[in-house]
């Protein structure tokens, strides 16, 4: 009962069934006018039109009583096709219940009410059988009302299941936004948490660099004066040890804050551009499918896959040459990284390594190592392109 009680606002079928109801009044009117006079017509008439107006008054928009307006629907129309088949041929009478059987049909689709209209009906048209003193058309006049509230019974089917459609639509809205607003929060934490992170990072490298810098430069005017050849020795570590600290932060600042305006492929480009820039490696880029945008968090992982990727093919397996591959599939994206690199037959993961496979993992990917001595390195990281909200 709630699901129907709850139905405030008319479908469309309501109103076109009200409508019909307002035709069907009209031409029984008009039926009456034509064939009655006296005082019988305007009874008929004014009897005719309460049967119509009287039960809509409890099945209107935003007030429907069920139980009120088959209790007025009964009485009126029913007493009124009673009279009326005491009077006339049945025959010519009966299509005067076909619209309100309809609408009663249509209006009751739960239980108790749902086969309470039939049975009146079925008791009406008993009852003017028995008034009129016919009986050799009941089986079709059966079959006529099983049709008509059959026809009602299925409009309504449709009108309850569509409602309960549109209420499951925006259920699901409500709960697409509502997951939406949570995973950008979770973004934003995961991009604060990786940001202090990498800020410890640049703590941490900077203030050791420079403190071993320091130290050295200090010392330098020392040694310089007892051992000159010492002293220059010193000098091309303390540039190297530079260099190398400039190296680092240089890629922590690229880990930080990638282009955001950039797209993906257009974040790999710069990012190969400058490591071939500082290492004299020979990189290629192939890019397969066309480029799907991705959100920030499958970015991040990427452009720090393939830094990952770069900068332990040019320091632990002194590659020359390096491929990578971004492949845009329509259920993931897949990143493989190959160098000519030295290689080793037992890989162990250093912290570059189980970084990459976490940040992969925490998008629900995969990554794939593979190295054979002096044969290079691959690296394949699969993530799928659904699990980005």
């Amino acid at each position: 009962m709630k699901a129907v009680m709850d139905q405030r606002q008319w479908h469309w079928l309501d109103y076109f069934l009200s409508l019909i109801r307002m035709i069907w009044i009209t031409s029984n009117g008009y039926s009456i006018f034509v064939n009655t006079t006296g005082l019988e017509k305007w009874t008929l008439l004014l009897w005719t039109s309460c049967s119509c107006i009287i039960p809509h008054l409890f099945y209107r928009p935003k007030l429907i009583k069920f139980q009120y307006y088959l209790i007025a629907e009964m009485l009126l129309t029913g007493s009124l096709f009673i009279y009326i088949s005491s009077q006339y041929e049945i025959s010519e009478t009966y299509s005067i219940l076909f619209v309100p059987i309809l609408i009663v049909a249509y209006a009751c689709q739960v239980k108790p009410l749902i086969w309470v209209g039939l049975f009146l009906y079925i008791s009406i048209f008993l009852a003017g059988i028995w008034a009129g003193n016919l009986y050799e058309d009941i089986f079709a006049r059966f079959i006529d009302t099983t049709i008509i509230y059959g026809i009602g019974l299925c409009l309504g089917r449709m009108t309850i299941v569509n409602n309960a459609n549109k209420e499951l639509i925006a259920s699901i809205e409500d709960k697409n936004m509502d997951l939406e607003y949570y995973s950008k929060k979770i973004e934003e934490l995961t991009i604060k948490e990786e940001r202090n992170r990498v800020s410890q990072d640049l703590h941490d490298t900077v203030g050791h660099i420079f403190t071993s810098v320091i130290t050295s430069l200090d010392a330098l005017p020392f040694l310089y004066r007892a051992d000159k050849k010492e002293a220059e020795k010193s000098i091309k570590e303390i540039s190297d040890l530079a260099r190398n600290g400039l190296n680092d932060v240089r890629r922590t600042i690229h880990q930080m804050s990638p282009t955001n305006h950039q797209t993906l492929v257009e974040s790999v480009k710069e990012l190969i551009v400058d490591f071939m820039k500082h290492t004299s490696t020979d990189i290629t880029l192939d890019v397969e499918g066309g480029e799907i945008k991705v959100g920030d968090r499958i970015k991040f992982a990427v452009i720090r896959c393939i830094q990952e990727g770069l900068t332990n093919a040019k320091r632990h397996g002194q590659a020359t040459f390096i491929k990578v591959n971004i492949s845009f599939q329509q259920e993931e994206l897949i990143v493989l990284i190959e160098d000519n690199g030295n290689g080793c037959d037992e890989l162990n993961l250093g912290f570059g390594l189980r970084s990459m496979k976490d940040r992969i993992s925490a998008l629900a990917g995969t990554v794939d190592l593979y190295s054979k001595l002096n044969n290079g390195m691959r690296i394949t990281c699969s993530i799928p392109m659904v699990k980005e909200v």
